[in-house]
């Protein structure tokens, strides 16, 4: 379970964002056995042995990378569509103006994506005049959209289009403050709660920032809610990798300089599990990491539940490294 704005492994090195799919690069020829090229955003996941067991692993981000733009871009703008017309109130949601003006902030970064577009040789299209200005926004973007503002004190969720999550829902996180947010994750009480708060206070508009984190889980869907969606336990992972996918999420934390407010992006990428044939190294790493993991750490993860079956696959492919 991925919930919130900062939780789980993160990243470690920069890389391109703009390519073929599933966020593969463009220089990503390499043919693996499943099919797919080897994506270079796995160099970028975080895989260390704990503790810490959750980091905030932040970098410098430059802007020239910002948004990521593939060959998965019309049919995930048309999934999110769909889902805008089908299931709304469960992907998208903000507090009460009486609360806080949250459709400010989603104007300024409305503004912002359709100016990065266009920079990048994208025609956004024009508004349709959405109930609320960030669904406006993430109409145009691959990436799902969150606004945090300060209100009363705390940070908290004023506005979010959350269309492919990772085992939550942005509606029921609408109006929380980040502690609240963060409920589930564990360890974020003790390694990760009070840092988390000081940055959204010191982050600068000048200085945005990126993470990445990483589960491994038995399907490629991108629309992971935290209900609905039947999930699978899998007792064996074939010799290909299959049924697992890598999913990761490319998270990018931005300042409004008009607002104050804060934008948060979250991409979802993913690859078959399969990957990692051609990859040994990696597969050591995750193999090293997932090893030292303690009890509340593989409840929470989504990865948890398969724990077992993907040490026991990973252990002949990292032998080879």
């Amino acid at each position: 379970m991925h919930v919130g704005i900062l939780a789980i492994a993160t990243s470690s090195s920069a890389s391109r964002y703009v390519g073929k799919g599933h966020g593969l690069t463009a220089d990503d020829s390499t043919a693996d056995p499943t099919g797919f090229g080897i994506p270079a955003w796995l160099d970028d996941i975080r895989l260390e042995p704990a503790p810490p067991f959750v980091t905030m692993g932040l970098r410098a981000l430059n802007l020239e990378r910002w948004l990521t733009v593939d060959d998965d871009r019309d049919a995930d703008l048309a999934y999110k569509a769909r889902l805008l017309e089908t299931t709304r109130s469960t992907v998208s949601g903000a507090v009460a103006i009486d609360r806080a003006d949250s459709a400010a902030p989603a104007e300024e970064a409305l503004a912002l994506i359709r100016e990065w577009l266009s920079a990048h040789g994208i025609t956004p299209a024009p508004p349709v005049g959405d109930e609320h200005p960030l669904i406006d926004a993430a109409r145009l973007v691959q990436e799902d959209l969150a606004v945090m503002q300060r209100i009363e004190g705390r940070w908290v969720l004023a506005a979010g289009v959350v269309c492919f999550p990772s085992h939550w829902t942005v509606s029921d996180k609408i109006g929380l403050p980040l502690d609240g947010i963060h409920v589930p994750v564990a360890h974020y009480e003790t390694e990760l709660s009070e840092r988390v708060d000081r940055f959204h206070d010191r982050l600068m508009v000048q200085s945005p920032v990126w993470r990445r984190n990483w589960s491994v889980i038995p399907t490629g869907e991108l629309h992971l809610p935290a209900y609905g969606y039947p999930w699978k336990v899998v007792d064996s992972i074939e010799p290909d990798g299959s049924p697992m996918w890598i999913r990761s999420e490319y998270q990018t934390l931005r300042r409004l300089p008009e607002t104050g407010a804060i934008l948060f992006t979250i991409r979802v990428q993913r690859a078959p599990l399969g990957v990692l044939t051609r990859r040994p190294d990696l597969a050591a790493k995750m193999l090293a990491a997932i090893e030292t993991w303690d009890q509340s750490k593989r409840r929470y993860a989504s990865t948890g539940s398969t724990l077992s079956a993907l040490a026991e696959w990973l252990t002949p492919v990292a032998a080879t490294s």
